[in-house]
């Protein structure tokens, strides 16, 4: 399965730049911007309406930020967007939500997902907020483990009749990173855990 997301973030406290000059707080003119998800994943019911799936997901979280760059004789607009990739290990719990209505079939989903920092770039930690800095999976400003939970949807369309095999499936899923999503005492970040809303879709094959 793979879809957009719209992702943001929620903020905590700056730690102060290495320098004392004074910097606007880039962190709070950030705005939501979208990103990609993608997950294969192997599913087995357990007893009545449950369900247990787990797999291999990417992760892409998103903002961007729009300013006017003032200098002594220059006005410059800037417009960036910095990502946030990560290796997800997605598990969740699935209930049917009542019994299926001809082909269609509709569950909750409730999960947590570890998360491996895989790098990104990202306006903080620049002085005027009008360059990028690209980070590799090792770079110290983020956590290489994050978790998150999710909480959506699971909607199965069944193809080709009553004894088809094949499925169609869509699920609106939303993400919230519960641990911080940088490491403590990097000067110049804000403390921010990222959040989204995603559709995946694709299909599925009943293994019997």
């Amino acid at each position: 399965m793979a879809g957009p997301t719209l992702s943001y973030r929620t903020l905590g406290a700056t730690s102060p730049p290495a320098t004392t000059a004074t910097r606007p707080d880039f962190a709070h003119l950030e705005r939501p911007a979208l990103g990609f998800g993608a997950q294969v994943q192997v599913q087995r019911v357990l007893s009545g309406r449950w369900v247990l799936a787990m797999g291999l997901g990417y992760q892409e979280y998103a903002t961007r930020l729009a300013l006017q760059v003032h200098t002594d004789s220059t006005a410059m607009s800037v417009h960036q967007r910095d990502t946030y990739r990560l290796l997800t290990l997605p598990m969740q719990l699935g209930y049917a939500l009542g019994v299926p209505r001809g082909q269609l079939a509709k569950a909750l989903l409730m999960g947590v997902e570890l998360g491996w920092y895989q790098g990104g770039r990202s306006t903080e930690g620049n002085a005027c907020g009008c360059e990028q800095t690209t980070y590799a999976a090792s770079a110290r400003p983020y956590r290489p483990l994050t978790l998150a939970l999710s909480l959506g949807l699971d909607l199965r369309y069944r193809l080709a009749g009553p004894a088809g095999r094949w499925r169609w499936v869509v699920q609106p899923t939303g993400r919230y990173v519960l641990t911080p999503f940088t490491q403590a005492n990097v000067a110049g970040f804000t403390a921010r855990q990222p959040f989204s809303l995603g559709l995946l879709t694709g299909f599925s094959w009943d293994i019997r």
